[in-house]
């Protein structure tokens, strides 16, 4: 996971990674929603190709995510 992360990292240079800290989570996805805000892609349009929304956090749209707890073990 860490070698796709930094290859995707550097075959675009917009991207950047960003670690967040998110304390008394036990569970991934609850744990995300609580940082990162959904928003309609005004672009879409039936078969445009564009994606219908994102989510985004600190006005960047985020493109993957993974958690860890303080132990340093995956959440899932």
């Amino acid at each position: 996971m860490k070698s796709f992360l930094i290859l995707v990292l550097f075959s675009h240079p917009n991207l950047i990674y960003e670690k967040i800290e998110i304390k008394n989570y036990t569970n991934c996805d609850d744990a995300f929603e609580t940082k990162a805000i959904w928003h309609n892609n005004p672009n879409f349009k039936e078969g445009n190709n564009h994606v219908w929304g994102f989510y985004i956090y600190d006005n960047k749209q985020i493109v993957a995510s993974f958690c860890k707890d303080q132990q340093g073990d995956w959440l899932k």
